[in-house]
Parts: C-alpha cells; structure tokens; sequence
C-alpha cells in the first residue's frame, strides 16, 4: 500500500512525499469549497436579485425612521411649552382653586371679600365670579409691573455697557466710585446706587407719562377739552394741553407704582367653611 511504500523509504525521500501529499490535499479542500462558493454567491442574477430585495427593505425601514422621527419632534415641541401657554395654564388652575375656596365662604365673609375687591354684592355664583376676575387682572398688572422693571434695568445695563471707559469713569465718579475697577465691576456698582437712588421708579414713571402723552396726542380736541375741563386745567394749543394733564394726573398719582395684592395666608388649624 500507500503507507507501506512511506514507511519503505528512507528519510531523506519522506518529507518530500508528505509535502506533495499535503498540497494534494489542499487542492481537493479547494476544488470541493468552490462549488459551495459559487452556489453562496450565486449566479449573477440572483445576486442582483438579493442586491434588489436589501434596496427594498432599506427603503420599507427608511418611513418608519422618518415617522419615529416625526414622533419625537412632535414630542418635543409639546414638552417645550412657551412662557404665554405657561402663565395660562397657571390662571386657569388658580381661579378654579379659588373658585372652589370663594365657595366654601358664608356668604357675609363673601360680600367682604367682594367688597374689598370693588365688586358690589350681588348673587353668590355672579359675586364669585367677579373676584376671581378681579384678583386675575391684579395678577396681570403684577406681571406687567415686574416685565416693565426689568425691561428698565436691562435697558440701564445696556446703556452703561455700550459707554466707552472715559466717559463710564465719568459716571463713576458722579456716583462717588472711586478706584482702579473693571468695567464690569464699575457698571455693577452704577447700578446698584441708582436703583437705591429710585431710578428705577423714576425711571418708570417716563415710560408711563411719555405712554400717556402719546395716548393723549392721538385723542381728538373735543375729547382732549372734556379731559382738561375734568381735571381743572385750561387747554390751550394741543402740545400744552397734553403737557398740562399729563402733570396734573402725575401729581393726582396715577402713575405711582401699582400695589401688589398679598396671598392670603391659611391660618393653622382653621378647617374650611362650607358654603349654605
């Protein structure tokens, strides 16, 4: 046999037999692995026919991305809810708080409340619902208030940003701020005395007088006399009429600052009042 021949011959004539045995055996691992290749692969046809079907559920896949998308942008812009929507939401849960509170009054508690809210007594749900309308007007003028004073102090801030260093140090010592300080560190001490000096008052009652000048400017004469006939003044051309009534309602303290309402305050211990 094969192997008695091997063993037959010498040692210098075995490891050359071996070497063609092994590349033997290669090659047939080789020609018997080919078929399987080539029926992995396939014919040409079939491959583009695979190359077609992974086209297709890329693109079934692609709308489902796009939708799932769609999703979360949606999602997102709910979840980002703009200051307005925020401030609505608010009220309407704050009035049908106190709704509900405003009904569990007796009702002499409730004319007080009413009363002290400019809201004439009258029927119990009409008295109820003239508060609860009143107080949510009170809530806007505060927020109107606070939105008007910061709008001023970021308008202050700007203005003493924009100087160059000169004419700040010039600020600085009007104000009495001396040393060798940044510019940040000067603009912050400016700030701080004027706002100690009422600036932001007054600077807030400009807004509102220069506001009510170009209210009155727009009014017509007949309408401008009856005002200035109101409030005592002679009216004369249209520019010292407005000027006149704009100081007098100044001084009769229209334009002072508005008084913030104080939330009540639930006594400890009280349990609620239920309504006859």
């Amino acid at each position: 046999s094969a192997s008695a021949r091997h063993s037959s011959l010498p040692c210098s004539l075995r490891l050359p037999a071996m070497a063609i045995q092994k590349r033997k055996a290669v090659a047939k691992v080789s020609a018997a692995g080919s078929p399987s290749k080539r029926s992995a692969m396939g014919s040409p046809s079939k491959r583009t026919k695979a190359h077609k079907n992974e086209e297709e559920e890329a693109e079934v896949e692609e709308p489902e991305n796009e939708e799932e998308a769609e999703e979360e942008e949606e999602q997102e812009e709910e979840e980002e809810i703009s200051e307005e929507d925020r401030i609505a939401q608010e009220e309407e849960e704050l009035k049908t708080s106190r709704k509900k509170e405003l009904k569990a009054m007796y009702i002499d508690e409730l004319k007080q409340v009413a009363t002290s809210k400019g809201v004439e007594p009258c029927k119990k749900d009409d008295m109820i619902e003239a508060v609860v309308v009143v107080e949510a007007e009170e809530r806007a003028a505060a927020r109107a208030y606070k939105a008007k004073l910061r709008a001023v102090v970021v308008s202050k801030k700007g203005a003493l940003e924009a100087l160059p260093m000169p004419e700040l140090r010039d600020v600085c010592n009007d104000y009495g701020i001396k040393g060798h300080l940044t510019k940040q560190a000067r603009i912050e001490q400016i700030l701080k005395l004027w706002q100690e000096a009422d600036g932001v008052d007054r600077a807030l009652a400009k807004i509102a007088t220069d506001e009510r000048a170009q209210e009155l400017n727009g009014m017509e004469k007949a309408a401008l006399r009856k005002l200035c006939e109101k409030a005592g003044v002679e009216p004369f051309v249209r520019e010292v009429l407005v000027e006149r009534l704009v100081r007098a309602e100044h001084a009769a303290g229209k334009f002072a600052r508005p008084t913030i309402p104080a939330a009540p305050v639930e006594e400890e211990g009280e349990k609620p009042k239920k309504g006859k």
